[in-house]
C-alpha cells in the first residue's frame, strides 16, 4: 500500500508541477473543466492505493466490449 501511494504522490506531484503556470493563467471555465478531469482519476487513485473491489476501468470496460469480443472469439472457434 505505501508503494502504490508513492507512485500516486510521484504522479501527482508531476502534474501539478508540470500545470501549475497554465493553470493560474487559465480562465475559470477551464479550471472547472480540469478539476472535473481530476476527480475520476482521484477516484481511481483511491481504488489503486487501497486495492478497493470496487467499480473501476476494467469493470468498465467488460461490460462496454465483453459481449462483442466473446461474440468474436465465438466466431473465430
Amino acid at each position: 500500500m505505501l508503494e502504490n501511494l508513492l507512485v500516486v504522490v510521484i504522479i501527482a506531484m508531476a502534474l501539478l508541477f508540470a500545470d501549475r503556470r497554465s493553470f493560474a493563467r487559465s480562465e475559470r471555465g477551464t479550471k472547472v473543466l480540469y478539476i472535473l478531469l481530476l476527480l475520476p482519476a482521484s477516484y481511481l487513485s483511491l481504488l489503486f492505493i487501497l486495492q478497493l473491489p470496487w467499480f473501476n476501468i476494467g469493470h468498465l470496460t467488460k461490460a462496454m466490449y465483453g459481449w462483442p469480443a466473446r461474440q468474436i472469439v465465438a466466431l473465430l472457434k
